[in-house]
């Protein structure tokens, strides 16, 4: 029945009304679609057009007033220096800008002494003062536009000004001492912008802090009142932005510009309806071409439903199509059933790979402890294979691998599961009903098989594994709990012999067991760049101002998480790992400094060097090749070395100190006062500052009784002509006794912690930086 339903007529008609059904559905969606992209694109284009806008007004005006602040320090130095009325004529010169109508200056308390205009108020409002120290408080000695207070005391008509408050500070004292009050021509600004085409309904307006609107702008001038928008502007934090705003007209998209160290923000709006118009005209032309394409269509579809006749042939490349889509399905199939035996094993041994292994070992698992039977996870690792794989080759390592896989296998009984974790790295699950002998039997044999010779093509080979073993639920109840124990237990083994295996017993020590670890992946740490850099600001006691930051190495680890030095760096030197260490923090420490110049920030930063770094024939060349690879300056990068630096016999390290100096670099002596060096020593390095130790700083406490040894270093210190940075300040006595000793730098948690790359980019004293040069 269905196959005569198929090769009918009735059929063919039918699918033919379902295919232009779906074209006409396509076509009027694809239409309603594009419609609304062309109107989101529309909104958009206009909105960055009108957001810049917005930003060359609000900078426009920031400019003017930082230009009338920069003429009233002018005007306040003119002042304090001579008395009489041609100098202030002579300012009046100066002031000859159309964009400026009067000016008035005024002292911190807000009485006049001196005005362009005889007209000007003799006392400012009290909340404009108000104002301004608020703003101060916050902003600094920026600008201000006052909210409608100050423009509207003496008057009730529309102003035609915009008054802004300048203060006036004291260069060397950091404070308050006059106030500039500049009237800013609204006329000469709407000038600036009759070239704007704003369209009918455009608004350019300026809006104080409080959010009222100062000044209006559209295609018709200047208008001092208007229709309100609304909501105000968004109470949020953003600089810039865009938001809906309504009014009687209509809806209104709005593009603000927010200048809070002036006061004041720029919103420019536009009608939606008139944004939108070009849009419009052009979809109703597009309509008429789709009616004009649907009633086309549906004309098609009369005439094919008449002219249908000779079906067979049709029906016939129907099937042969659906012959051709099967066998594609079935060649599909095959395919994924390959895809998924790759993705699930191990392509050199053929055992699961570690993701397939964990998926089906937690499965048994769960079945095991539902029948209280005891599981066994093994972990074994090959003795000797990196030097195996090393002397004879890959390929003989990787014959090796399949031959030990091989092995594991054929000693595996129904339930058991093997894998390949990586390299020489297996894991065995033990299930079924074993007790703890039988587990210990296998394990034996297992240990006994894999340690017979190997015939690999023409080499015979010796090799032994060492097995650790968990078993649970006595050791744990997890599968990835189970894998790190047996590891654990596994590392004891490898340290009491080669062909060894251990049962996991608690006591084993862990410490031991993340540092072989942790040494383990020190080269894959470097290669997949997992270490970064924390700084922790230097302070100049004398100012109180940061100078600079020293780049601390902390390890990323993926397993570990964040891993402090402490733990690693006797690590690096005893694997021999502290050279390549090192040349990656200095290449850290200059990237981010290159990033610095780029957001044009100039700050300076110390990087420690390690004394086998010093002895490296080709280090003062190294250092210079990196600094100039990232376009630094020398003077900008201090290196920090240890005392053991003057035992070098061969005076190769002092050397390329001295080089690294004469390049422009700074050189600091770090610890001192930890070890053995004295100030006879000091005189061979080409130093410029002298860092105390944390441990002589910490018995500080600003008594009469603290330590002489710091005040006594300080003082020699000074007479060898260097900089002291004392280090490891954390209670406020240690700073107050340094600063009165004469210590030059300080740094510690009283400051700040180390920070990371993100925190120290919101930290305000690094941001205040760009006007810092590299001493």
């Amino acid at each position: 029945m269905i196959r005569r339903y198929l090769s009918s007529l009735t059929f063919l008609q039918v699918l033919v009304v379902m295919l232009c059904t779906t074209t006409l559905a396509f076509l009027w969606e694809l239409f309603f679609q594009q419609k609304a992209i062309s109107r989101q694109e529309a909104l958009a284009a206009k909105a960055a057009e009108h957001l810049n806008l917005a930003t060359i007004t609000a900078e426009s005006l920031r400019q003017l007033v930082d230009r009338a602040q920069a003429l009233g320090k002018v005007i306040q130095i003119d002042l304090r220096g001579q008395e009489g009325s041609k100098h202030w004529s002579l300012v009046r010169m100066l002031a000859e800008d159309p964009a400026l109508k009067r000016m008035a200056l005024y002292e911190p308390n807000g009485r006049m002494l001196t005005a362009s205009h005889p007209n000007e108020p003799a006392q400012l409002p009290t909340d404009a003062l108000e104002q301004l120290r608020q703003h101060i408080a916050i902003y600094g000695f920026k600008p201000l536009l006052p909210n409608q207070s100050l423009a509207t005391q003496h008057t009730n008509q529309p102003s035609w000004s915009l008054p802004f408050l300048l203060p006036l500070s004291d260069s060397t004292l950091s404070k308050l001492e006059s106030i500039l009050l500049v009237q800013s021509d609204i006329g000469y600004l709407a000038g600036l912008l009759q070239h704007i085409d704003l369209g009918n309904s455009g608004l350019l307006r300026l809006l104080d802090s409080a959010g009222a609107e100062r000044l209006r702008v559209s295609n018709s001038g200047v208008v001092m009142a208007g229709e309100q928008l609304s909501p105000n502007l968004p109470d949020n934090s953003e600089l810039a932005g865009k938001f809906s705003q309504y009014s009687l007209e209509g809806q209104y998209q709005s593009l603000y510009r927010r200048l809070p160290q002036r006061g004041f923000s720029v919103t420019v709006s536009q009608r939606r309806d008139e944004i939108l118009s070009s849009s419009q005209h052009i979809y109703e032309r597009q309509l008429y071409l789709n009616l004009s394409m649907t009633l086309l269509i549906l004309m098609g579809l009369v005439w094919i439903w008449r002219v249908l006749g000779k079906r067979q042939e049709a029906f016939l490349a129907l099937e042969q199509a659906q012959q051709i889509n099967q066998q594609l399905i079935q060649r599909l199939e095959e395919e994924y059933r390959r895809s998924s035996h790759a993705a699930a094993t191990d392509h050199l041994s053929g055992l699961y790979n570690r993701r397939q292994f964990i998926e089906i070992a937690e499965a048994t698992l769960a079945k095991q402890r539902s029948k209280r039977h005891l599981t066994a996870i093994l972990f074994i690792d090959m003795d000797r294979f990196k030097s195996i794989n090393d002397s004879l080759g890959h390929k003989v390592g990787d014959l090796l691998l399949q031959a030990v896989a091989g092995r594991i296998t054929h000693l595996l009984e129904p339930g058991d599961e093997a894998a390949r974790f990586g390299g020489d790295e297996f894991v065995v699950l033990l299930a079924g009903d074993r007790s703890e002998e039988q587990i210990d039997t296998w394990v034996k044999t297992l240990v006994s098989k894999l340690s017979a010779v190997y015939a690999l093509n023409e080499h015979e080979l010796n090799t032994s594994p060492s097995v650790g073993v968990a078993i649970c639920p006595r050791d744990g109840q997890m599968m990835d709990e189970l894998i790190r124990y047996a590891d654990a237990a596994m590392y004891s083994a490898k340290q009491a012999g080669r062909g060894q295996y251990r049962f996991f017993d608690s006591s084993l020590n862990v410490a031991d067991i993340e540092e072989f670890v942790l040494e383990q992946a020190f080269s894959a740490a470097l290669e997949e760049r997992q270490f970064v850099l924390h700084y922790q600001p230097q302070v100049r006691l004398e100012s109180m101002q940061v100078i600079g930051y020293e780049a601390l190495i902390r390890w990323q680890h993926p397993e570990f998480g964040l891993v402090y030095p402490d733990r690693f760096i006797t690590l690096a030197e005893r694997s021999g790992f502290i050279l390549s260490l090192g040349w990656e923090v200095l290449r850290l420490a200059c990237e981010e400094m290159a990033f610095w110049r780029s957001q044009g920030i100039k700050a300076q930063m110390a990087v420690n060097v390690s004394p086998l770094q010093l002895r490296q024939a080709d280090f003062s060349d190294r250092v210079l090749s990196e600094l100039e690879s990232y376009g630094l300056d020398p003077a900008c990068l201090e290196l920090e070395v240890t005392e053991t630096c003057v035992l070098d016999a061969e005076g190769q390290a002092i050397e390329h100190l001295q080089s690294l100096r004469k390049a422009g670099l700074h050189i600091s002596l770090d610890d001192f006062g930890q070890g053995y060096a004295g100030f006879s020593h000091l005189q061979m390095l080409p130093l410029t500052r002298l860092k105390i130790d944390r441990s002589l700083i910490t018995k500080l406490s600003n008594t009469h009784n603290d330590s002489p040894i710091v005040s006594s270093t300080i003082i020699l210190a000074k007479r060898l002509g260097l900089e002291v940075i004392a280090e490891g300040i954390e209670t406020r006595e240690q700073l107050v006794y340094l600063r009165l000793a004469g210590c030059d730098i300080a740094q510690g948690y009283y400051f700040s912690r180390p920070m990371t790359a993100d925190q120290l980019h919101k930290y305000p004293p690094f941001m205040d930086s760009m006007e810092t040069t590299c001493a």
